[in-house]
């Protein structure tokens, strides 16, 4: 459902387009970590405790349990930690800790020795990652049918360990159910790549901040403020397209004109990272907006993405102290 409904958000933002000059912008955002720490946490470990597995097959895919052997999602985790540049240094060591087959997590007096040893202050230590394969039927009740797809349901899990305690911190385990279609070709290595890839992305997610790409509006038409904004805009210069919507917004009393000069100022304050500005002229440009129409669409829209964002500014806010 989600798919569809961003479908008619952007089918109406493109009528909307048609009936007066509205600009797109995809930007670059900043998103929080699922787990906050401390700042003194600088250094830290990605290891690999799943235990050796035999290799998978490249010639062919059977339904049931398919087991990681922990190496390469414990490197791609590793390289994503890395990438955000969160942590002064990520140390890897992606040989399997143990070779029992039944699992086991670390004891504190392991903790201990191979914190000293990778010389870090916390450990991220992968410990299981399995797929459940199976052929299923996808349903499409729009179009009154199904197709067959392969389902592969996704068990990750990561410890979070500190030196001195006797157990792990936190166990990070996000299910996740991945929908491919059949191929001739899909074998049981190939799978787990596609695994692999979306697991340390998502893993990585709820440990350190990441970037998202997210989409928003303006209106840059209607007369000699909104074309002048709309320069000040491609320049980066969004103080400045503030100024020549608060014109616009003073000069006219009441109407679309109003309107589209109060939600350009909103957004203009999202941009420079006034939330709560960003927030009173937003519910200032409610009281312009038509009822029915397609700017009232893109108005509950943004109200839905900004409030959104608001959600998580104050603990990205907390998440970036460190970096002063």
């Amino acid at each position: 459902m989600k798919k569809f409904s961003s479908y008619f958000v952007v089918v109406s933002f493109l009528l909307l387009s048609s009936c007066s000059s509205v600009e797109f912008l995809t930007l670059d955002q900043l998103h929080p970590a699922e787990l906050n720490f401390p700042e003194q946490v600088n250094v830290v470990g990605v290891v690999n405790n799943i235990p050796s597995r035999s290799e998978l097959k490249t010639n062919i895919l059977k339904s049931g349990i398919i087991e990681s052997d922990g190496k390469s999602v414990t490197e791609l985790l590793a390289s994503s930690i890395a990438d955000s540049k969160y942590f002064s240094q990520v140390v890897i060591c992606d040989s399997a800790l143990q070779d029992n087959p039944s699992h086991e997590y670390l004891s504190s007096e392991e903790v201990s020795d191979i914190s000293s040893m990778l010389d870090v202050d916390m450990l991220f230590s992968f410990e299981k990652l399995t797929v459940d394969v199976q052929k299923k039927e996808f349903k499409l009740p729009q179009w009154g049918t199904s197709i067959p797809v392969i389902s592969a349901e996704v068990s990750p899990e990561v410890a979070v360990y500190i030196p001195g305690k006797d157990r792990p911190l936190m166990l990070i385990n996000p299910k996740d159910t991945i929908i491919f279609d059949i191929e001739s070709n899909l074998s049981e290595k190939r799978l787990m790549e596609e695994v692999v890839n979306k697991v340390s992305t998502d893993i990585s997610h709820k440990l350190v901040p990441y970037w998202k790409q997210v989409e928003r509006i303006y209106f840059a038409g209607g007369g000699v403020e909104m074309r002048d904004a709309r320069v000040c805009v491609k320049e980066g210069n969004w103080e400045e397209a503030r100024n020549e919507w608060m014109r616009l917004y003073d000069m006219v009393k009441k109407g679309n004109s109003k309107f589209r000069a109060a939600f350009n100022i909103a957004l203009s304050y999202e941009m420079t990272g006034d939330m709560q500005k960003a927030e009173e002229w937003l519910d200032k440009s409610s009281k312009f907006v038509s009822s029915g129409s397609l700017d009232e669409q893109a108005l509950k829209y943004y109200k839905k993405e900004l409030s959104n964002r608001n959600t998580f500014f104050n603990k990205l806010n907390v998440q970036m102290k460190r970096f002063k």
